[in-house]
């Protein structure tokens, strides 16, 4: 119980480091979007208060409240004492609110409305009174201020009876608005809003990107095993027409790339020994996960090794992948299957990998009339013949299906998923796919696994694995 306690534990550290590296990442991508949040709401506060400021007058008087006297004498006692500090306290909001007052405060200055508002405060345990009134016009201001210190007195004999007012500061019309706005003040303000909404944003896009960042991430999810790490490898441009493509056979590719595609290819291999089979298909969830070049990788590996291979571009829809290999045009898949020409006539050779390909030049328009052909069964039954091994590169799962058309013909199919970049849900449904039609996926690839700048990998620390990978990377858009 304990250990599965520990293993809750670790499952939610790290889910919080994800959570903080996806938002660091967030930050690194979209720091932009703050910058110009911030300009906007540091814009559009000056213009708020350039544009729409209403200049506001404030009017205010202190004076002592006394009580007391007697109605039918012309003399009166008036007092203070702690319980009237109280009662005009609490009885003064009141009194101001009140329509009797406002009124009184209309005839006394023969007008309709009031243009300001009232406000008054007492300090705590005296009768000490602060009133003040705010208006558009300074003149306004201090007219409605003195009708209301006038009229009081006769309003509030009906609540706490009769009062006398002692003046202490009398009032004065303002010479200056008292909101004047602090420019300065609102363009900072709107730039600390702008960019806390930029934040909030990288936040969220942390916590809902839900994408695989981890290689054993989907063990839980699914049952399939993850057959190997190949790390994210950065080409150094050599002129505009270098095609970002890595191959096994190039001396500047680092060794960690070669030995974790080696790795694959044996266990690729290894599966397909088992199933007593020779095609594996190569696919994905999505464009962009580099399907492409770890099928032709494995391909160039397994040739290395004495190996008779065939790499056919199963992408009938784009038809691209004979470009990284012979700038030529050719007869692929479609024209084999129409019976245009044969296999023999349609396979070519490429002599830096010495893998043989089936690669065609032209897009397919109508892809699934090919693929639902009954000679294409024959095809590969002939190429099952002539080679060791078989590798079929096919469009991504989602969204076509292609790949599910192929798969009824191969023995093994290996899933790329390239690191942080497709949702789980999405990687999960299209597996949920190949497998309802009966597709023997054998595992999953995890590609383009970061490296730092040092010489461990990413995955160096814990349980995901400790490896070399040097300093170069991955990059595809395939």
């Amino acid at each position: 119980m304990s250990e599965k306690m520990d293993m809750l534990s670790e499952e939610h550290e790290l889910d919080l480091g994800t959570l903080f590296w996806n938002f660091l990442q967030g930050l690194y991508r979209f720091w932009w979007l703050v910058v110009i949040l911030a300009m906007l709401g540091s814009a559009a506060l000056y213009i708020k208060a350039s544009r729409f400021y209403t200049p506001m007058y404030r009017a205010s008087a202190s004076f002592t409240v006394m009580t007391g006297g007697d109605s039918e004498s012309e003399s009166y006692n008036f007092y203070y004492d702690t319980t009237t500090a109280g009662q005009l306290a609490n009885t003064f909001p009141y009194i101001l609110s009140s329509s009797l007052l406002t009124d009184a405060i209309k005839a006394d200055l023969d007008v309709e409305t009031i243009n300001g508002s009232i406000e008054a405060s007492a300090v705590s345990d005296s009768n000490l009174i602060t009133m003040s009134v705010t208006s558009s016009r300074a003149e306004d201001a201090k007219a409605i201020l003195e009708s209301a210190i006038k009229v009081y007195p006769d309003v509030a004999r009906f609540v706490i009876g009769d009062t006398k007012f002692n003046m202490i500061d009398v009032p004065e019309a303002p010479s200056e608005p008292y909101n004047k706005p602090s420019y300065t003040g609102q363009v900072k303000k709107g730039a600390l809003i702008g960019a806390a909404a930029g934040i909030v944003f990288i936040a969220l896009y942390a916590l809902f990107k839900k994408t695989v960042q981890k290689p054993d991430e989907l063990k839980y999810d699914m049952s399939l095993s993850c057959m190997g790490n190949i790390p994210a490898v950065k080409f150094k441009a050599r002129g505009k027409k270098r095609k970002n493509r890595l191959f096994y056979f190039d001396k500047n590719i680092a060794q960690g790339f070669k030995e974790s595609i080696l790795a694959l290819q044996i266990k690729a291999e290894r599966e397909l020994d088992e199933a007593h089979g020779k095609i594996l298909l190569v696919t994905s969830t999505t464009s962009g996960e580099g399907k492409t070049t770890v099928a032709m990788n494995l391909a160039c590996a397994a040739a290395s090794h004495g190996k008779t291979v065939l790499f056919i571009d199963g992408d009938l829809r784009k038809q691209e992948d004979r470009m990284l290999l012979v700038n030529s045009t050719g007869s692929g898949l479609k024209e084999v299957v129409e019976g245009k020409c044969g296999l023999g006539e349609a396979v070519q050779s490429d002599e830096k990998s010495g893998i043989s390909f089936l690669c065609g030049s032209i897009p397919v328009k109508k892809a699934p009339a090919i693929l639902n052909h009954p000679r294409l069964e024959e095809v590969f039954g002939e190429a099952r013949e002539q080679y060791d091994l078989i590798i079929l590169d096919t469009p991504p799962a989602e969204g076509f299906e292609d790949a599910q058309l192929l798969s009824q013909y191969c023995d093994q199919v290996l899933y790329v998923i390239r690191h942080d970049y497709v949702q789980k849900r999405r990687i999960l449904d299209s597996i949920a796919g190949m497998e309802g039609i009966g597709a023997k996926i054998s595992g999953y690839a995890f590609n383009g696994v970061p490296v730092h700048k040092g010489k461990y990998g990413y995955y160096g620390y814990g349980r995901y694995g400790y490896g070399y990978y040097g300093k170069y990377g991955y990059g595809e858009k395939s």
